[in-house]
């Protein structure tokens, strides 16, 4: 491990929902989207797509942004609301926080003064070292080695065909909805989810191989209590994470003397090393620059690593034996975009044709 992997983690809001009064969010003009226009979207950019939530209709941003709401032309279900839903997805949560320039404190206190009800905040926690084991986590939750305010565990693995782990999740705390809301800790194998969808992960997974996610969900009055703590009582990002991880989890060591008895007394058990470890050096992480992900040119350097020098070999290899590679790929049907695609493709879209250029240029001359 490296001398202080610490420093490479960041966090992240990676999902981010909310709701918002017609009155706010129209100024009397019921085609009008106000808070996405303050928020720095263009709304011709949008598509229509169906409604969810009780409202009638819906547009979204490449499926990452989307907004719900109520055409007052249309039927309107029974339980519907005089209100808007926000949802930035992952790839929206990245999205949006290029636009406020990172300054979800700043974000989270505008909304509270206009009355927005928040209803689901994600914060995830980046780890590019394995800093700590899923194996070890799973192994102490069977064992019972834990203090928990949840009562329930969840472990889910994916397999190849030859058995070897593809994917790898831990729930703890129940994901059933609540009326007051709830929360609960996911932590998954983030790289090996990227490979499952052919995506290009950051450069800092790409050098090590290896890209953990710590996350926990929070919703309704929940997440709204968390956004109080950073914009009321000046907490961190890090410390209302890691002051919510302690009451999920506490990883422990037990006794000599109770490590086997039927009826375990876990008040004099320690918390293990290698968890206070990561508990103390995690409430140190800051909030994460906007954009990690993968822009243009980055994916134009991983083309030009990972994708140049095998279309290279298979062209010599269609001169030899009489086909054309690069026809068969544009005959290919192109299957959907992902989010993180179709958010690249947008960023790309608002560049100038020079810029375009001027990757494209670097890109042939191999200055990646």
């Amino acid at each position: 491990m490296v001398k202080n992997p610490y420093k490479s983690m960041v966090y992240k809001v990676d999902w981010f929902a909310f709701t918002v009064s017609d009155d706010i969010d129209t100024n009397n003009d019921e085609n009008d989207f106000l808070l996405l226009k303050n928020l720095g979207y263009v709304f011709a950019d949008f598509e229509a797509i169906p409604g969810r939530y009780f409202y009638n209709s819906g547009l979204t941003l490449g499926g990452y942004v989307n907004v719900y709401y109520n055409n007052y032309d249309k039927d309107l279900a029974r339980n519907t609301s005089h209100s808007r839903n926000y949802v930035f997805t992952g790839q929206g949560g990245t999205d949006l926080a290029q636009k406020i320039e990172n300054d979800w404190v700043g974000l989270f206190s505008i909304l509270k003064k206009l009355g927005v009800k928040i209803t689901r905040l994600d914060i995830a926690l980046d780890d590019f070292y394995g800093v700590v084991s899923f194996n070890k986590m799973e192994n102490k939750l069977n064992k019972g080695h834990y203090r928990s305010s949840k009562k329930t565990y969840n472990v889910v693995k994916q397999a190849d065909v030859n058995g070897d782990i593809k994917g790898y999740t831990l729930y703890i705390g129940s994901q059933t909805k609540s009326s007051v809301g709830t929360y609960f800790l996911r932590c998954y194998d983030k790289y090996a989810q990227y490979k499952t969808k052919v995506q290009i992960p950051p450069q800092e997974a790409i050098d090590s191989g290896i890209w953990q996610r710590y996350e926990i969900s929070f919703t309704k009055k929940k997440a709204r209590k968390i956004v109080d703590l950073m914009v009321d009582g000046g907490q961190t990002i890090g410390s209302v994470f890691m002051d919510t991880m302690r009451d999920i989890v506490e990883f422990l060591e037990p006794t000599k003397t109770q490590e086997k008895a039927i009826h375990q007394n876990k008040n004099r058990w320690k918390i293990s090393k290698w968890w206070q470890d990561f508990l103390d050096g995690s409430e140190k992480v800051q909030l994460g620059e906007a954009e990690r992900d993968l822009d243009l040119g980055g994916l134009l350097r991983w083309l030009r690593v990972s994708v140049v020098p095998s279309l290279k070999l298979l062209e010599e290899l269609g001169n030899e034996k009489k086909f054309d590679i690069h026809q068969i790929i544009k005959d290919i049907t192109q299957t959907d975009y992902s989010k993180k695609q179709k958010r690249l493709f947008n960023n790309a879209m608002k560049q100038s044709s020079r810029e375009i250029l001027t990757y494209l240029e670097q890109f042939k001359e191999g200055k990646y």
